[in-house]
């Protein structure tokens, strides 16, 4: 039933597809057949389909990227190692996770009592108030 609508409503796009098209056509003098654009909307989403298979047997086999993905990995490293791998790694962390790395490492370097290194990190945060809170943070804990 589901690959039944799913067609459906591949052929309705394929139609809308084709009426823009046959549109165009009359403007610029083409000529353009709905089995024609039908077969490429179909292709298409034969190509997409494949990918949304092959990337759910990846998740259900436990395929993992290879490479520093989580904060853990880097908890036995010291602050400039952690942060030329963020640095260095541009594809992997944008600005969002490399900052919510950060955070994630300060915080465990807090809880084991290196000040230091988590200061080290929380500056690699943009100014503002996470960067303000985790030094609040830090100070907080360093007089315990």
């Amino acid at each position: 039933m589901g690959r039944l609508i799913i067609v459906i409503v591949l052929l309705i796009v394929s139609g809308l597809i084709y009426l823009v098209k046959a549109a165009a056509g009359k403007v610029t003098g083409r000529d353009v057949k709905f089995q024609d654009e039908s077969q490429k909307v179909m292709q298409s989403a034969a190509k997409g389909v494949q990918w949304m298979n092959d990337q759910w047997e990846k998740a259900k086999s436990g395929e993992r990227k290879v490479g520093i993905t989580e904060g853990k990995d880097f908890y036995d490293l010291t602050p400039t190692e952690i942060i030329a791998k963020i640095k260095s790694n541009k594809a992997e962390y944008d600005i969002v996770k490399a900052e919510s790395t950060y955070i994630e490492i300060a915080a465990h370097k807090m809880e084991k009592r290196q000040f230091d290194d988590a200061k080290k990190l929380i500056m690699q945060l943009s100014a503002g108030e996470a960067r303000d809170f985790m030094l609040q943070e830090l100070e907080e804990k360093r007089h315990l």
